[in-house]
Order: structure tokens, then sequence, then C-alpha cells
């Protein structure tokens, strides 16, 4: 059985930092819980000046940094306002599609989570009929496994919508999913295109 208490998703959108906009910030970060209800969607001023919103598929724009949150307070503190993204997650397992490019900008060791990768799901990949030598973008899962369209907006990515639809992915297999880690079973593609442990 499922406890649904025990998983969030999240999804966290990037801008560039520094001279030619190469360095990853923290711009907008979105969590859902199992049934798919927004817990947390912030916009996030990064740590850093923004040399690139990367707006094509951030989806961040100027105006969205003049009330975004501080990237200290967003993801340390307590505010009145909103409960912190660290605590949030917790203690939670973490559905996320290749969420390693997520925690890099929270600044926070992915290892130290349970985590339940959509993008790397054998189960999810053979499901979508696609090929299982390498990660699966959100959009082919997406459009293969729940007949939808995600990420077409000329306004770029949404963070809710690729954090929800990495949810009800994970949905389609979970109890499956949970049942091949209890008995010791991988569930993880070899992604011949990674050399290293893609959570290191």
């Amino acid at each position: 059985m499922i406890d649904p208490s025990k998983y969030v998703a999240i999804d966290c959108e990037m801008v560039g930092l520094g001279p030619n906009g190469f360095e990853s910030g923290l711009a907008r970060c979105s969590i859902v819980d199992y049934s798919g209800t927004v817990i947390y969607d912030k916009f996030i001023k990064p740590d850093g000046k923004i040399t690139d919103f990367r707006t094509p598929v951030s989806g961040i724009r100027p105006l969205d940094m003049d009330t975004a949150l501080p990237y200290p307070i967003a993801r340390e503190e307590v505010s009145t306002n909103f409960i912190q993204i660290l605590k949030i997650i917790q203690g939670k397992i973490i559905v996320g599609h290749d969420p390693r490019s997520d925690f890099r900008v929270l600044k926070t060791d992915i290892s130290n989570y349970a985590i339940r990768d959509t993008s790397s799901c054998k189960l999810l990949i053979m499901k979508a009929r696609l090929k299982t030598d390498r990660r699966a973008s959100l959009k082919s899962l997406c459009q293969n496994l729940l007949g939808k369209r995600i990420q077409d907006s000329h306004k770029g990515h949404s963070s809710v919508e690729d954090a929800s639809a990495a949810m009800e992915l994970f949905k389609l297999v979970d109890i499956m999913w949970e049942m091949h880690l209890r008995e010791g079973r991988k569930v993880e593609i070899v992604n011949r295109f990674e050399n290293r442990n893609r959570y290191q």
C-alpha cells in the first residue's frame, strides 16, 4: 500500500548567472503533494546577478523577480508567509524528473533523500514504449502515458506543471515501483550516456 502523505514532487526553474549566464541559479520552486495540490510555489531571487533569464525554457521574466523571495529566505528561514522548501521535503520521498539540477541549485545533497526519478524509471519507460538505454523526456512520457501535451507554451516551462506531471506519472506505477524497491529489484534503466552514479 502507498501512504500518500510520504510523497511530494518538486521542480525548479533556473536562470543564468555570471558573465556568460552559464551558472544556474534558482528562480522558482514548486512542490505538489501526492494528490497534485500545490503546497509551495514561489519565485526566488537567486544568489547572484542574473545575466540570462532563459525565458524560452525557464518561463522566468524580469518582472517575476520584482516580488521574488531572496534565496536564503526561501531556502532555509521560517517566515509567516510560507513554509521553507527544505522543511517541506524533509523526511519525504521526493518525486521528480531528473531532479539532480534541482538539488544542485538548492545547494542540498540529493543523496540524503529518497528519490523517485521518473526520467529513468524502467517501468514508465517500457510502458511508454521508449528506448530503455537513456533517460526519457517528461514531455514524451506525458504524451505517451497521460495523453497530454506539456511544455508547449511560448512562455516557457512551468515548474508547477512539471512537478504535477512527474507525480501523475509516478502514480501510474507507484505500487509496482515500491514493491520492486522492497524486493531489491532495479527500477532504474542503465543509461549508456552517463558514466557516473546519477545521484552523486
